[in-house]
């Protein structure tokens, strides 16, 4: 029976797959790039002998601070916050690493942290960045962007077939209030396209578009892979999950 006060942990997805895709060896040294709340880390820790080694970044404050509270003092483990696609410039990984393990996309502690601005199923500031202290968020981008780079990011990222339809109705709401607030923008979608798939809110695919952009991804991902094949020693193993 579990004890009721030790809180859950969140079990990742494609845990043992994802593991198990490294090869992980006692005397290895590996990087997780996105540390999230340590589901993988605790997986491939446990299969580290005493001279193997695990790098762990992440470029959410919270994650870092969860990271540093479980494990600095494990001498195996050394943490940095910043965004995986910058490993190349830490040190840590000069000599070479035996495996990388990158986990894309929001994190469930960032969507379960209403605050945050991830999801339009709580009402909070139309943020969405996975470093608050970084770049402009949600609503600043939508208060700047044209109406034609709002639909291209829409239709780009989120592959959203009402694009332009919902760039025309931002860009008409903001003239008349900022768009400030995630139910806010989540309902005025919701008014322009209804509800063409069941079980799906007409909102998931412009979130997912507007979090990919403030939060520069995709550019993150193309750097991190290339800097990541880089690091890797010969036999090294990448492994990457992905939902999109």
């Amino acid at each position: 029976m579990a004890n009721p006060e030790q809180p859950l942990r969140h079990v990742p997805v494609m845990l043992d797959e994802a593991v198990e895709g490294l090869s992980v060896r006692a005397d290895g040294r590996y990087l997780d790039g996105t540390f999230g709340r340590g589901g993988h880390a605790r997986a491939v820790l446990a299969r580290l002998g005493a001279h193997g080694q695990l790098l762990l970044m992440d470029r959410d404050p919270a994650a870092i601070a969860a990271a540093r509270d479980e494990f600095a003092d494990d001498p195996r483990v050394a943490i940095r916050q910043a965004n995986f696609s910058s490993l190349g410039t830490w040190e840590a990984t000069a000599a070479g690493l035996d495996g990388v393990l990158l986990d894309l996309g929001v994190s469930s502690p960032q969507l379960d942290e209403a605050a945050r601005g991830f999801s339009f199923l709580h009402d909070a500031p139309l943020d969405m960045r996975m470093d608050p202290e970084t770049g402009p968020g949600v609503a600043d981008f939508l208060a700047r962007a044209s109406e034609a780079e709002i639909a291209d990011v829409l239709w780009e990222y989120g592959e959203e077939r009402h694009a332009r339809r919902i760039a025309r109705a931002i860009v008409a709401e903001r003239q008349a209030r900022p768009l400030l607030r995630t139910t806010q923008l989540a309902a005025l979608i919701e008014r322009v396209v209804g509800w063409h798939e069941p079980g799906k809110h007409p909102a998931t695919r412009s979130f997912q578009a507007l979090r990919i952009q403030v939060n520069g991804e995709l550019a993150a991902l193309q750097a991190g892979l290339e800097v990541a094949l880089e690091r890797l020693r010969p036999g090294g193993r990448l492994a990457v999950i992905s939902f999109h």
